[in-house]
């Protein structure tokens, strides 16, 4: 948290995503989506995220000239929500940080997601997110902004329910923002470092290397096409059908298992 002293008073307020609540949450990601469409500059990004932050009516620059000299020279301390880099020109381009593992939009309305860290994703859903994450690679690349918005959609649905199954709505737009960047965010934890589970930093990026003795080819571009059908195989967590309905981390929890074996016998045989 973070202090901030204007107008003879001090405000605490969050230095960073994982210390705001899901209403701040969804204030920053209104905010991050309206910067991204070049409707606010980062400056005034900034500014009204302070201003909401510090419960204010108006943006602080539309008050006294002392209260914006104050609140301008501690806008520093907001640097924990952004990061900064230099483009190929100079510039310096200002991006909103949205990763995170806790789920701050775990309600929306009469729609319900999953919980922090995709707790509650079965492994089926999972993957198939996974193969629409590289649609929508291919998507923006061909600036495809219908297939972008369905694939969105899509992604949203294998990560929420609506209270009523029979009369699903379309899928609003803010919500399917956050599922996308919520999931991404989750997998690129797996993918770059240990991640804490079950009471212990587990580092799933074993299950990615390629090892030069091995007769699998290297996985797809998923990374997990074919793989349920080797955990059906196995029979610990059921046939296909049961293996999609099976929680994802307790899937990648066994494969880790496996593989660590695996590793583990190959340096013996050394």
């Amino acid at each position: 948290m973070e202090k901030f002293t204007y107008n003879s008073k001090t405000a605490e307020v969050p230095s960073c995503l994982d210390e705001v609540s899901s209403e701040q949450y969804r204030q920053f990601l209104i905010l991050s989506v309206l910067m991204n469409r070049g409707t606010i500059s980062p400056g005034q990004f900034r500014v009204k995220w302070l201003s909401f932050l510090l419960g204010m009516k108006a943006d602080y620059t539309m008050y006294r000239r002392e209260i914006i000299r104050e609140l301008d020279g501690q806008l520093e301390k907001l640097d924990g929500f952004f990061s900064y880099t230099t483009g190929k020109e100079g510039e310096r381009i200002v991006t909103p940080i949205l990763k995170t593992g806790r789920n701050l939009m775990q309600d929306f309305g009469s729609w319900h997601g999953v919980g922090d860290m995709l707790n509650g994703l079965t492994f089926g859903n999972f993957c198939d997110c996974l193969d629409l994450l590289q649609q929508s690679k291919q998507a923006a690349t061909e600036k495809d902004e219908p297939a972008i918005n369905e694939i969105f959609q899509d992604i949203t649905l294998k990560l929420y329910r609506y209270k009523d199954p029979e009369k699903i709505p379309a899928v609003p737009s803010l919500l399917a923002i956050h599922a996308v960047n919520f999931f991404s965010a989750v997998w690129e934890m797996v993918l770059s470092g240990p991640v804490y589970i079950g009471g212990e930093d587990i580092d799933f990026r074993i299950l990615f290397q390629k090892l030069a003795s091995e007769d699998r080819k290297a996985d797809d571009k998923t990374g997990w096409t074919g793989i349920v059908f080797e955990v059906a195989a196995s029979g610990v967590f059921g046939n296909k059908k049961e293996v999609d309905d099976t929680p994802f981390w307790d899937v990648l929890l066994y494969l880790y298992k496996c593989k660590f074996e695996y590793l583990h016998q190959k340096r013996n045989k050394k």
